[in-house]
């Protein structure tokens, strides 16, 4: 669909067309839609048939561009229903589907992301659709691109709340309008949780971190290039610890030193001057073979709240996993089981 917001009949129509076309061979779907709040029930339900006669109930919820903030809200209403709960929207955002997904509950958008799941009779249909969304608000950010979202998502990830917006935005020397844009578009995505007077009481960092690594991207964002060190990584690290000049290290090379990851096979290291701490660490430029990335960063922020482990100063941990997740090769798996270390340290790497 282009153009305008879908209707909710719009919305309906083709997210059963989606459901329907993507059923296994064999498999049917009967939808009955209700009537406007008809009484106490949900807005459809799907009896999705499968070749045996067996069927699974699902009760749909539909609402018009979702946010996170009304997620729960809209699972209360649907556990309240009989049958399986699905959700339905113009567009789920990977934010939504993954929270979704978290809770066990079915979706489908009019842009072709589509999960179904059911235990009896098993069922398991899934689809990707649109990544963006094709009907942005007016909201002023959409987007947790460039350094001033940088800096603020850093610092409402390193921060433990409960803080005020403006004692956060002196604490962390991030501007106090880019910190608000940023805590408005993670408050529409159901990150963060807010009292009446806009004090920030919970944020989930996991679910921040992924979200700034769908508009942050380490090679994209940061200007890097790339060299060889002939003696391998453990020379990086013994010429890093005589070396003059400011460096933290990030991707594989450091995650090593927080989780149990495979040896890392290149070194990234953010520095100020690339062409400087080369001659410096007296590394050779590199089109192919490369086993050390020099970056200089998208901003200062890299260098911030960075630790020293086992000889080595590394970036802190918030901004390591976005590099990893953003990164190649193994880099994003590694990321997975960085997620997994900071889960159970919260209290060592989050002031």
């Amino acid at each position: 669909m282009a153009g305008n917001l879908p209707s909710e009949v719009q919305t309906l129509a083709a997210v059963e067309r989606l459901a329907m076309d993507s059923l296994p061979p064999g498999w049917s779907l009967r939808a009955t839609r209700r009537p406007p709040r008809h009484g106490h029930e949900p807005e459809a339900m799907w009896n999705i048939q499968a070749p045996d006669g067996s069927v699974a109930s699902f009760a749909v919820e539909m609402k018009r561009a979702l946010l996170g903030r009304q997620l729960v809200e809209v699972l209360s209403q649907l556990a309240t229903f009989e049958g399986l709960p699905l959700v339905a929207a113009d567009y789920l955002s990977p934010t939504l589907r993954a929270s979704l997904v978290d809770r066990g509950v079915s979706y489908a958008d009019t842009t072709g992301n589509l999960r179904i799941v059911a235990d009896r009779p098993g069922l398991f249909v899934e689809r990707q659709g649109a990544s963006k969304d094709p009907w942005p608000s007016d909201e002023p950010l959409r987007s947790l691109r460039g350094r001033a979202a940088g800096r603020a998502v850093r610092a409402l990830v390193d921060f433990r709340p409960p803080y005020g917006v403006r004692d956060l935005a002196k604490r962390a020397s991030v501007p106090l309008g880019s910190l608000s844009r940023a805590l408005n578009l993670l408050d529409r995505e159901g990150l963060v949780t807010r009292d009446d007077r806009g004090s920030v009481i919970n944020l989930d960092w996991e679910g921040t971190i992924r979200r700034w690594s769908q508009d942050y991207e380490f090679a994209r964002s940061n200007q890097t290039a790339s060299y060889l060190e002939p003696r391998g990584l453990g020379a990086v690290a013994a010429k890093l610890s005589k070396a003059r000049g400011s460096y933290a290290a990030t991707g594989a090379f450091a995650a090593q030193r927080f989780a149990p990851i495979a040896p890392a096979r290149q070194a990234a290291l953010y520095v100020e001057d690339s062409a400087l701490m080369a001659e410096r660490l007296g590394l050779r430029p590199a089109d192919t073979g490369a086993n050390v990335i020099l970056a200089e960063p998208f901003d200062p922020v890299v260098f911030e709240r960075s630790t020293a482990r086992e000889g080595l100063r590394v970036v802190a941990a918030s901004q390591l996993a976005a590099d990893l997740l953003t990164g190649t090769g193994r880099e994003p798996s590694d990321g997975e089981e960085l997620l997994a270390w900071m889960r159970a340290n919260e209290d060592t790497w989050r002031a």
